[in-house]
């Protein structure tokens, strides 16, 4: 293993360690009984099948259901094998992969070193509607050139110590290249990956079925002959249907129950601290008031964060003022740069100039966000700003966001990732997705950004990474306040269960009994 592999391995096994999950698994039995059907409650659509298009976690849920991936993160949290075999990594500018021969996409097609070169040439390309997202998560890649039918080389643009890590995820997952030049902007209805299960049905919020692909190469598994994922943005439903047997598996939890839940004999409750990073952000364009530094500094001081935490999450989880999770080698349990001081919000609202204003504040159906965003339009009419929240659905959100007219993000939040630059580098670089979305750009933050990415030290990217806190909150283009858990609800009956701290479960690992 190469140096700088060794320093890959140790940051993301540095992060797990401390990670440990309350009511994490139910063990695999010795006798592992194949076969029956899986019913999981999410909270909502997973909208794509498209791994390069998918944009929730429903949806990476499902992608990575039926594409496999490049790598995988193992239960330490180190970077493991997928699609991957083996990799070398000769120079910092440069990786050798060795890739999993005999493997077939879901249409019969061989996957090879050709598939992974047009998957991430697709990606950059923006090709057949892959999305700006990935396009950031893969952005150091230069070139990818086929050496053989089962090795490909990554030449990268600049050093970049974490490049593999988004390659475990919808970044890295490979769909047949047959299929997409077959169905183009119809492929998420038609997907042909290399996963564990095929997609049988989908009608869009009402449910998913995926079946079991008796040709996986890892042979033996999935052990489910389906799984069935049924959206149900309603808690006390979602809840109600784990206790009736119409589903074995809920996600999201509600949050004032999990306190009882967790002396439940008929439900196994699972935390995971450190799911997601919560934060509410401003547009930077100049038809809004986000425009103005001082204006955004304000909310800095004028949340209450305390009330956050207990109104919208019943004192779950961590109150939070960076980006970097809990559990990550990089976390600064004891960074706190700021406390409610309302009379100091004021005095900024005062510097901006901009006096009382208005703000329309579109806001997805979900319960938390509607707790929290009721706290913050309590604490914005403190300081004079109205804040006029609009419900809108999932697709109108993402599409407001990505056109850049989202005039405030009551939304804002980003899931676990096994490095933190996964995700500040798209909000934070001025080449990143969500940056342009807020018109955000800062010179200094791209340097800092440029130099955590090639550091060769954990300690270095350390430093690095507590100055991208430092001036992200100096910028308050996002104002950080939470760390959020996942609670997941399953039956006495699920066997094989683990709880990775992106919450996405490893379905073909799973058995019912009974």
């Amino acid at each position: 293993m190469t140096g700088r592999r060794q320093f890959l391995a140790t940051l993301a096994a540095a992060g797990a360690a401390t990670a440990a999950p309350r009511g994490w698994a139910q063990g695999t039995p010795a006798i592992v009984k194949p076969g029956g059907t899986l019913a999981v409650a999410i909270f909502a659509d997973p909208l794509s099948f498209d791994p390069h298009i998918a944009a929730n976690v429903q949806g990476r849920a499902a992608c990575r259901a039926i594409h496999d991936a490049l790598f995988t993160v193992d239960r330490q949290g180190r970077l493991a094998p997928g699609l991957v075999v083996s990799w070398t990594q000769p120079d910092n500018r440069t990786f050798v992969l060795k890739l999993r021969e005999g493997v077939q996409f879901h249409d019969g097609t061989p996957f090879d070193a050709e598939s992974v070169r047009y998957n991430l040439e697709r990606i950059r390309s923006g090709k057949l509607g892959a999305n700006a997202i990935r396009a950031g998560e893969i952005r150091a890649l230069d070139t990818c050139t086929v050496v053989d039918a089962a090795t490909v080389k990554f030449a990268l643009r600049y050093p970049f110590a974490a490049f593999l890590f988004p390659l475990t995820d919808v970044a890295g997952c490979i769909g047949s290249p047959t299929a997409f030049e077959k169905w183009g902007l119809d492929y998420s209805l038609h997907p042909a990956g290399t996963g564990p299960f095929k997609l049988a049905e989908y009608m869009k919020d009402a449910r998913t079925v995926l079946e079991r692909n008796g040709a996986y190469w890892n042979a033996g598994k999935p052990h489910l002959d389906r799984v069935i994922l049924r959206p149900i943005p309603t808690d006390s439903t979602r809840l109600a249907e784990l206790r009736s047997g119409g589903v074995q598996i809920a996600e999201a939890m509600p949050l004032q129950d999990v306190h009882r839940l967790r002396d439940s004999k008929d439900i196994v409750l699972s935390e995971r601290i450190g799911f997601r990073w919560e934060y509410f952000g401003f547009n930077l364009h100049d038809a809004y008031p986000g425009k103005s530094k001082p204006f955004r500094q304000a909310f800095q001081w004028a949340i209450d964060r305390e009330a956050l935490h207990q109104v919208a999450y019943f004192g779950t989880g961590a109150i939070g003022y960076d980006g970097i999770l809990p559990g990550s080698p990089f976390a600064d349990p004891g960074y706190a740069p700021f406390h409610r001081d309302l009379d100091r919000a004021k005095r900024l609202i005062d510097q901006s100039g901009l006096g009382r204003v208005s703000i329309q504040a579109p806001l997805q159906p979900d319960p938390v966000k509607q707790r929290a965003a009721q706290v913050f339009q309590a604490n914005a009419a403190e300081l004079g700003v109205s804040i006029a929240i609009q419900q809108v659905d999932s697709a109108g959100y993402a599409a407001t966001l990505s056109a850049g007219t989202l005039p405030i993000d009551l939304q804002g939040w980003w899931g676990y990732r096994p490095d933190p630059d996964q995700y500040l580098a798209i909000l934070l670089n001025s080449i990143g997705s969500y940056a342009k979305y807020n018109a955000y750009s800062n010179p200094a933050m791209d340097a800092l950004i440029q130099g955590e990415e090639s550091a060769l030290t954990e300690a270095d990217r350390r430093k690095d990474f507590r100055q991208v806190a430092d001036l992200m909150n100096e910028d308050a283009v996002y104002v950080p306040w939470h760390y959020s858990s996942d609670f997941k609800g399953l039956s006495p009956a699920v066997r094989g269960f683990y709880h990775p701290q992106d919450g996405i479960i490893a379905f073909q690992d799973l058995t019912l009994q009974g």
